[in-house]
């Protein structure tokens, strides 16, 4: 028999209500804070954010083992925010379909976030819903606050182009000297450097050199 509880959960933020849902309403912010379980990665969406259209989130779990949320916005609060139905394939948040109000009130000086949700066919779903929002609401909370989340969504697109490891590597070097603020010019000054010396590197070098990098990142 489905456990017929609600979950819900509040935060109080110290951002006012145009700022959290600023966070919300844009995309290129918003994935840097939604859909990804504790530990995992958000790949990518599909589909639309209209009202009444399917949506598909692509991620991995904390051990890099792929799962998929699925849903569909009901009604969008303007600049309150949003009712949406939720499922998963894969994971630990169940396969049945919940029901998501993710709400902002004005609190104070601040606002207040309230998520209600359910209902659960077990109390291990609930718990796990619990520790999905406490992550995915804390990382909302930073980009409100205007931080740098680092997003994997971005990064994986930025390297789709980087196929072998020693590129690869060249290319987080360079992404983590930009998020750690390097100046531009020096960074386009690192990259023309590492790309034009690891072109001239032998193939049957690079081969060896991309064996060790990849038996390390697996110790």
């Amino acid at each position: 028999m489905s456990d017929t509880r609600e979950l819900k959960m509040e935060w109080w933020v110290a951002q006012s209500q145009e700022q959290v849902f600023a966070a919300i309403d844009d995309p290129f912010r918003m994935r840097r804070w939604y859909g990804a379980p504790p530990g995992g990665h958000r790949l990518g969406e599909e589909g639309s954010d209209e009202d009444g259209e399917p949506f598909r989130v692509n991620l991995i779990d904390a051990k890099g083992a792929p799962l998929v949320q699925t849903g569909r916005i009901l009604e969008t609060y303007p600049r309150m925010g949003f009712l949406m139905e939720l499922s998963w394939d894969g994971g630990d948040l169940g396969y049945e379909t919940t029901r998501v109000s993710f709400t902002l009130h004005p609190d104070g000086e601040g606002t207040r976030i309230k998520i209600r949700q359910g209902p659960f066919s077990s109390h291990a779903v609930e718990d796990a819903y619990r520790a999905y929002w406490e992550a995915n609401v804390g990382r909302l909370i930073r980009v409100a606050s205007g931080e740098a989340v680092p997003c994997f969504e971005e990064f994986w697109e930025e390297s789709n182009g980087f196929v072998e490891p020693l590129g690869l590597a060249a290319y987080t070097v360079l992404a983590g000297m930009r998020e750690a603020g390097a100046a531009p010019e020096l960074i386009a000054q690192l990259e023309e450097t590492l790309y034009t010396h690891l072109s001239r590197v032998p193939e049957e070098t690079a081969k060896v050199l991309g064996a060790v990098l990849r038996a390390r990142l697996n110790q």
